[in-house]
């Protein structure tokens, strides 16, 4: 199993206070015979699938399609899926969350959180987040790219999640950057968390829901006005990051399993970040 005793408890006890039915879909790509030049392998979608399966099995609200992606060409196109692995989870208020990557570490337990969120019948946002919201004027697409092992890309992905629940003018897509390096590095990552608003790069760090909604809303309106305010991440939120550099046959050992280091499921010891444990499973979750 993907998930320990002790985890499947505690997201089974997270899972009592979802309000309404709960939908994942999730888009997979099987492992491939034949190399396919443009097309290239995946191999932590096998993990994301197991551990997709053993979290919709941990409540009867919660109900698992899967899609092969290159067999259901119609519903990726539908539901805007870009890449694999990704789950697509949908609540009462159907404003679409997707998390790319087999999640992991602080991805996993912002995911966890998010899908009660994603239950919740009626949300109530504050009379200032209310107001901030009313000013958004056309759809705006969040792109969040961070860490398994960023506690604080666990909290901004989290944010997002939280804005786009409040409003049908957001949505929100989680890149975990482990298995994303390459798109981060094209769309100019340098530090995590890294939020991108519509395609652009405006914060790296932790931003709180209101001053994001709240930027947003200028940027469409004022745009010239929101170059002038950016945003300001929480001091000392961001953690430098730079593409892995590729590795040579001459320059040394490469990673026993690269599969599992790709997944966050490394079995050396030095492996786990400090503040984190790992599960029987090899899954890596705060040590709390």
């Amino acid at each position: 199993m993907a998930l320990a005793g002790a985890e499947r408890a505690q997201i089974r006890q997270q899972f009592e206070a979802i309000e309404g039915p709960l939908k994942l879909e999730y888009f997979h790509q099987s492992p491939r015979r034949v190399m396919v030049p443009g097309r290239p392998d995946r191999p932590t979608c096998e993990a994301a699938k197991e551990l997709y399966e053993e979290i919709a099995s941990l409540s009867d609200h919660i109900s698992l399609t899967i899609y092969e992606h290159e067999d259901a060409p119609e519903q990726v196109k539908r539901r805007d899926i870009v890449d694999v692995p990704c789950v697509l989870i949908r609540g009462e208020l159907n404003r679409p969350l997707r998390f790319y990557g087999a999640p992991n570490g602080n991805l996993l337990v912002a995911m966890i959180r998010a899908m009660v969120l994603a239950s919740t019948r009626q949300a109530k946002p504050s009379a200032q987040m209310k107001r901030a919201l009313g000013k958004l004027r056309r759809p705006t697409r969040l792109r969040l790219f961070g860490s398994v092992m960023d506690p604080n890309s666990g909290q901004a992905a989290l944010a997002a999640c939280a804005a786009t629940l409040l409003s049908p003018k957001l949505q929100t897509d989680v890149f975990a950057i482990e298995e994303f390096a390459e798109i981060g590095a094209r769309s100019g990552v340098d530090a995590l968390p890294a939020l991108f608003i519509d395609d652009r790069l405006f914060a790296a760090g932790l931003v709180e829901p209101l001053s994001m909604v709240e930027f947003i809303a200028l940027w469409q309106t004022r745009p010239e006005h929101a170059q002038l305010n950016p945003l300001t991440p929480q001091p000392g939120s961001a953690t430098p990051w730079r593409p892995p550099q590729p590795v040579h046959e001459h320059s040394g050992p490469r990673p026993l399993d690269p599969v599992a280091a790709a997944a966050g499921r490394a079995r050396e010891s030095g492996a786990t970040p400090e503040g984190m444990r790992r599960t029987e499973g090899g899954l890596i979750v705060p040590n709390r």
